[in-house]
């Protein structure tokens, strides 16, 4: 049996009327205006996930568990495994100490610089109020362009404490940091935030969590971010990181440039978190600098080799 009943959404500056359907414990919400007749039976799925894995009592001093934190640590372990993988199939020159010094400096610098960068880039005046504002992460908070950032700084930490080639550091850690991505986005898909614009497309989704925004259909953002910035970027790097021939250098200048393209892409359907840039998101903006960091890093290499042979 179908149960149906009337509530109220907003879109912008008008007020339309929906259907919320409650079948077998599954609720869709469907907006009744502006909808042609053929597709008034179409169901939009209503996002209503807990961000906390675990709740902890009231009493506590911390909320509970976090999905967001669990992507942290799952995150942590598939780096490493896929740091001992390469060393053992002569991916990577790695030892086994310094696949774990690397793993410790990466996400140190990764963590650091993206809540740093948040604060800068997003929360600025907040941040200069309250400068200890950076350590409340249990707040939220964290900006991927600042995260690139200090995964770059960690790495040339890195490479001259252990006098190892920057560029092929470089190289490992960028056909592994896409799987990071992706579990962040799906992260950011739980806790119902970094939601994409009004749609009507069919596959449209009403997150809960972002009720502020108002309670009507969007593009799941997170998802396709998850899929093009995180999935599709890991597989091709893979393929790549196992072809013979690209100098040193070349694999992260690849992944710099096919990241940023694809983040401005996504940026089209993701509603801005901040105010714009020269009429671009913020994030389309930041990803101009890592695309242009990308095209000097291949630029160089690729000439620096051609003048070896």
């Amino acid at each position: 049996m179908i149960l149906g009943k009337l509530i109220l959404g907003k879109c912008h500056c008008f007020t339309y009327p929906c259907s919320e359907i409650d079948h077998l414990g599954l609720k869709f919400t469907v907006p009744m205006l502006m909808i042609p007749i053929h597709r008034l039976m179409l169901a939009y799925l209503t996002v209503r996930l807990d961000p906390f894995l675990l709740r902890f009592p009231n009493h506590w001093f911390i909320e509970g568990i976090r999905w967001y934190g669990v992507g942290y640590v799952v995150s942590y372990f598939l780096v490493q495994f896929f740091l001992a993988s390469y060393s053992k199939g002569k991916l990577s020159p790695l030892t086994a100490v310094q696949n774990d010094a690397l793993l410790i400096y990466f996400a140190l610098g990764v963590v650091f610089g993206g809540r740093l960068g948040y604060c800068l880039l997003y929360d600025f005046g907040h941040f200069v109020e309250n400068p200890l504002s950076f350590f409340q992460i249990w707040n939220g908070g964290m900006a991927s362009h600042g995260g690139f950032v200090g995964g770059i700084l960690a790495i040339f930490y890195f490479s001259k404490k252990f006098r190892c080639n920057i560029f092929r550091v470089g190289d490992i850690m960028s056909s592994i940091i896409p799987l990071c991505l992706m579990i962040g986005r799906l992260c950011n898909f739980i806790n119902g935030e970094l939601v994409g614009r009004v749609t009507d497309v069919p596959w449209g989704m009403i997150f809960e969590n972002s009720a502020t925004l108002g309670l009507v259909p969007r593009h799941p953002s997170p998802l396709y971010e998850a899929f093009f910035e995180g999935f599709l970027l890991f597989i091709i790097l893979q393929i790549l990181i196992r072809r013979k021939g690209f100098p040193d250098g070349y694999l992260s200048g690849i992944f710099l440039i096919l990241y940023s393209t694809v983040r401005m892409g996504c940026e089209f359907f993701r509603e801005p978190d901040a105010e714009l840039i020269w009429a671009m998101t913020r994030g389309q903006f930041f990803s101009i600098f890592l695309l242009i960091f990308g095209i000097i890093l291949i630029f160089f290499r690729r000439r620096i080799r051609q003048k070896t042979l």
